[in-house]
């Protein structure tokens, strides 16, 4: 069975592997608008490294969802480590007490969710959020309504099932689940941009491009999916919202 899209590149050394890349993780914590010392609640691929980076730079007490405990890396920074902590976990069952954070950030997790299990995980982030705490996430999106053609294209592309929602859908899927306030803007797919490339692997990129062509499969593969994007861009994006949890 082919890994999905996000697990490929990450075979070919790539160390971004969320779609919307660096931007789409700086821009939703910019919205944030974080304190030292708020619980953060921390959700989707490479959680734990997001968690190290929201700690220091934001001075928060960051909580990783962690799909094992081998997940958990050492931080040899004490004070560092004094603001870290890691569960293991599922976003529709999530291991914590009734508002106990103060915002969440999710990445590139939703949507991996059929649209009922979507819902499920947005109620139980309102549960463990405290009233007005704020959340923010990017996912999988899609800036028009996809033709039949272009859902199985995406499905072969990605390796597996994915159910991305236009803006308006991740908009009504917030607010049945409790929250208000929506904002959101619309981003690139970053995985095969130029400019993606370079913000989100740096010199990493010439890597990642010469283990694309290591192997015929990895070639068609790689190719594949980057004439997809590019052909069909005008279908995909990355939804980037913040709500407020009401109340």
């Amino acid at each position: 069975m082919a890994q999905p899209l996000p697990e490929f590149l990450r075979s070919l050394g790539k160390e971004e592997i969320k779609p919307g890349g660096a931007y789409a993780t700086r821009t939703a914590l910019s919205r944030l608008g974080l304190q030292s010392k708020q619980r953060l609640l921390v959700v989707g691929p490479g959680a734990w490294h997001t968690a190290i980076y929201t700690a220091l730079m934001f001075r928060v007490q960051a909580t990783a969802l962690l799909a094992s405990a081998d997940d958990i890396k050492p931080c040899d920074d004490a004070q560092l480590a004094r603001r870290l902590s890691g569960e293991v976990g599922s976003v529709t069952s999530l291991p914590f007490e009734a508002q106990a954070f103060d915002a969440a950030l999710v990445e590139a997790e939703l949507s991996y969710l059929e649209p009922a299990k979507q819902a499920l995980a947005l109620l139980e982030l309102q549960r463990v959020l405290k009233p007005r705490a704020r959340i923010a996430l990017h996912e999988l999106a899609w800036r028009q309504a996809p033709t039949p053609a272009v859902e199985g294209r995406l499905r072969e592309v990605w390796g597996a099932v994915v159910w991305p929602r236009v803006t308006r859908g991740w908009w009504d899927a917030l607010e049945a689940a409790g929250f208000e306030a929506v904002q959101s803007e619309l981003a690139v797919v970053s995985y095969f941009t130029r400019k993606g490339l370079e913000t989100d692997e740096g010199d990493n990129a010439l890597h990642v491009l010469h283990s694309a062509f290591e192997s015929e499969a990895a070639l068609r593969r790689f190719a594949a999916a980057y004439r997809e994007f590019q052909e069909n861009r005008r279908y995909y994006g990355v939804m980037i919202a913040t709500a407020r949890k009401a109340g």
